[in-house]
């Protein structure tokens, strides 16, 4: 088992280089529209600036239009396969060791944008698996400027995710917000600077809280599973082809074999 692998069994997650060349690419394509949305002016799209721009951006928009603008940069970015397949080659590396190279990939990647001080755009104490997501998967987390503190994420590790998971799901006495209150020294905030993306388990819990520095956060998250692997587990939440995810770098072997069962067995 190599060390990645270890270091992500044993804490749920791990925190990786990625390649800088693609990350500059997908930021910006989201700053692009961006800039055109909102009219800003810059001398010139180098890499200081957009940052600049990007950390500051609660000064070019009110929380008013943000949704509108959030929204508007997810379609864009989700017209195509470009930025997609810009985001797998990111990740690509990592996700052949803990994941599998047959994957199936989350046909739509969102986009998070949290101003200072907003209320709005608050994620509570979860796990994925409450939405229905498979537990074979992981999650790909791309910050697009440096996160700290509550400008970032919150996650727990496995030494105590099993027994707050199972206070939450099996019973009533716990809110997620009164869960996390109760054990928020178990949780804690991932430091990590643009460039690192974050690969981490359903399973973990996580959420965030209000951003209460005085910078904004951009951030990207998109579901990766073995393609193989079973879909639509544990609720019937059609987190599955074609209505959630999509097919990547299926093997010749494996079209040989679904064309196989599907003429044979009469399967769709």
């Amino acid at each position: 088992m190599s060390q990645l692998q270890k270091k992500f069994e044993k804490n749920g997650y791990v925190i990786v280089p990625g390649n800088k060349i693609l990350l500059n690419k997908i930021r910006k394509i989201i700053f692009n529209n961006i800039k055109k949305n909102n009219k800003i002016k810059t001398k010139d799209d180098a890499e200081k600036n957009i940052t600049t721009i990007l950390n500051n951006f609660h000064k070019f928009i009110t929380l008013k239009k943000l949704n509108n603008l959030r929204f508007d940069i997810y379609k864009k970015i989700n017209a195509g396969s470009i930025f997609s397949e810009i985001y797998y080659e990111i990740a690509r590396e990592y996700l052949d060791e803990l994941v599998g190279n047959e994957l199936a990939m989350q046909k739509k990647i969102n986009l998070s944008i949290q101003l200072p001080k907003d209320k709005d755009s608050l994620l509570d104490l979860h796990s994925d698996i409450y939405a229905g997501e498979s537990p074979f998967q992981v999650v790909v987390w791309i910050p697009l400027v440096d996160v700290y503190n509550t400008k970032s994420m919150f996650i727990t590790s496995p030494k105590f995710n099993k027994k707050m998971n199972s206070d939450l799901l099996n019973g009533d006495k716990y809110t997620a917000k009164k869960m996390y209150a109760k054990n928020i020294k178990k949780f804690k905030f991932l430091n990590m600077k643009f460039g690192e993306i974050l690969i981490f388990s359903p399973l973990i819990l996580h959420g965030n809280t209000i951003n209460s520095t005085r910078e904004s956060r951009f951030s990207l998250n998109c579901r990766f599973k073995s393609l193989l692997s079973p879909y639509d587990v544990l609720v019937k939440s059609h987190r599955n082809i074609p209505n959630f995810y999509k097919p990547l770098n299926i093997k010749p072997m494996t079209k040989i074999g679904l064309n196989y069962i599907k003429k044979n067995l009469n399967v769709k």
